[in-house]
């Protein structure tokens, strides 16, 4: 038979030793625990309060230099580009004024002033290119070298060009006649005029020089209306009057083609 004494004691010792072993695992924990989190905050906190700032100045420093380099290198080129611009557009205008400078005087230098007329008066006889014609005063066929113009007795006979008068004579048929070289060779003479001239041989005329009147000198056309008989030479030969006048090339004479091809 079992004893009931010795069952119950042992039931006891059992009880009392699992009560002794909770306690002591309770009073470790407690002590781990207090230890751990009154240590906790000697360990993390100089962690924190260093990390913080460092990570912080490091990230704005970077931005900083980022945004700071493509500034300063777009700056630099923007001022590259702008001084090459402006140094070719430079050179293209001076090219532009000089080709300018060159076109202006040949437009000026191309004008030609024509030969001021003899004498204010319409023309009544006309050249006659060789061709023989009756005089009414004499009645003689001749050809008439020069071309008349109608004008009162005592109106202004004026230099055609500017020139140098060469002769004053008074011519028996032609009256009181003046001669005057021009600078290109061409002569020009002036006759029928009055005894009393405003010029003497030797002068150096003007363009529009009052030369002299119409008088009543010329008698180798006395029969006609008052007028000046005005010749121009050219090479030694006699040319047209109003061609000279109005700049006009002579043409030539369709008789002077035909003779030359037969």
């Amino acid at each position: 038979m079992n004893n009931p004494f010795r069952t119950g004691s042992s039931g006891k010792s059992f009880y009392a030793a699992l009560s002794l072993s909770l306690a002591m695992v309770g009073a470790a924990c407690w002590y781990a625990y207090s230890h751990n989190d009154s240590k906790q905050p000697e360990r993390t906190a100089p962690a924190q309060t260093s990390a913080a700032p460092v990570t912080t100045a490091r990230t704005v420093q970077t931005a900083a230099v980022t945004a700071a380099e493509p500034a300063e290198q777009a700056a630099a080129i923007f001022h590259r580009k702008t001084t090459q611009s402006t140094a070719y557009t430079t050179t293209t205008t001076t090219a532009a004024v000089t080709t300018v400078t060159f076109t202006v005087p040949a437009v000026t230098t191309a004008h030609v002033e024509l030969p001021h007329v003899p004498v204010q008066g319409k023309p009544i006889l006309a050249f006659t290119h060789g061709e023989l014609m009756k005089s009414k005063t004499t009645g003689i066929w001749a050809t008439h070298n020069g071309t008349d113009f109608a004008a009162a007795i005592g109106s202004d006979v004026y230099c055609t060009l500017d020139g140098t008068v060469t002769e004053i004579r008074r011519d028996p048929l032609w009256g009181v006649c003046v001669t005057v070289l021009h600078s290109d060779g061409t002569v020009s003479r002036y006759c029928g005029l009055n005894e009393a001239l405003n010029v003497q041989s030797g002068d150096e005329l003007e363009r529009g020089t009052v030369i002299g009147t119409v008088g009543n000198t010329n008698e180798a056309e006395s029969a006609d209306e008052p007028h000046l008989h005005f010749e121009v030479m050219r090479n030694d030969e006699y040319i047209d009057a109003e061609f000279f006048l109005t700049g006009v090339t002579p043409q030539t004479p369709p008789d002077a083609d035909e003779e030359s091809t037969e």
